[in-house]
């Protein structure tokens, strides 16, 4: 069994990569990798972007400030972010959707779990806000935190963090359709404890916005409660999509 001091970057300065899984996110891509680059200030951040077939300009305008573009083969998330990993060099992952964006000191909040402790997590994540002020969402949000707390297991939307040697210790992202951080994050506490930061980043509420903030809720609480039931995510991917 891995320890504690045995994750620990001791007297270290850990590089840390940052990988993208997207498609068709040629609107807000630039922005994005933009604010990664401007707010990577106490170390500079390897960008990776995986794309999953992308019909827009979302290839290009990532070239244009990603140290690497990768085609992925499979869409998917989970595919796409592994794969991300195979060309990583960073001692940390951190694992980003495009429409979140990262506190400003997000390098911070990463160097004070992962190095400036002798127990570091075996994975973190941030809290999470959505981009509106409407109440719907300021609920959904809470709940969102609170959940992580108290199991632990923090949703893709909060920026998930992750030593890079740990992460292949736990055997990474599954190939599924959904459910891939329950599943990863459930290998990775094996090792030692998941920590939620306090500070938040900013997620896209535009999924909730398509059929309504009620019903995708209840959506994904039952997706959440079948998958703990036993039901495999192929499966219940059918229903999600």
């Amino acid at each position: 069994m891995i320890t504690s001091a045995e994750m620990a970057f001791q007297d270290r300065n850990p590089s840390v990569s940052v990988i993208l899984p997207v498609r068709n996110e040629a609107h807000l891509i630039g922005a994005c990798l933009q604010h990664i680059r401007m707010t990577s200030t106490l170390s500079k951040a390897e960008i990776i972007v995986v794309d999953g077939q992308s019909s827009d300009r979302t290839r290009e305008l990532a070239a244009q400030y990603a140290d690497r573009v990768l085609d992925s083969p499979l869409i998917g998330r989970a595919v796409q972010m592994d794969l991300g990993v195979q060309y990583a060099s960073g001692d940390l992952l951190v694992f980003l959707h495009a429409d979140t964006v990262l506190p400003p000191d997000w390098q911070a909040c990463v160097r004070r779990a992962f190095v400036q402790t002798t127990a570091p997590p075996a994975v973190a994540a941030f809290q999470v806000a959505y981009d509106s002020d409407r109440l719907i969402y300021r609920g959904i949000a809470a709940l969102a935190n609170l959940r992580a707390k108290l199991t632990g297991i923090p949703h893709g939307n909060q920026g998930l963090v992750v030593a890079h040697s740990l992460y292949l210790m736990a055997g990474g992202f599954p190939p599924v359709p959904l459910m891939e951080e329950y599943l990863l994050i459930s290998q990775l506490k094996r090792f030692g404890r998941a920590e939620i930061f306090k500070e938040r980043v900013v997620t896209s509420c535009r999924r909730y916005e398509q059929t309504g903030p009620l019903r995708n809720l209840i959506k994904d609480a039952s997706l959440i409660a079948l998958f703990y039931l036993g039901i495999p995510p192929r499966r219940l991917a059918r229903w999600y999509w």
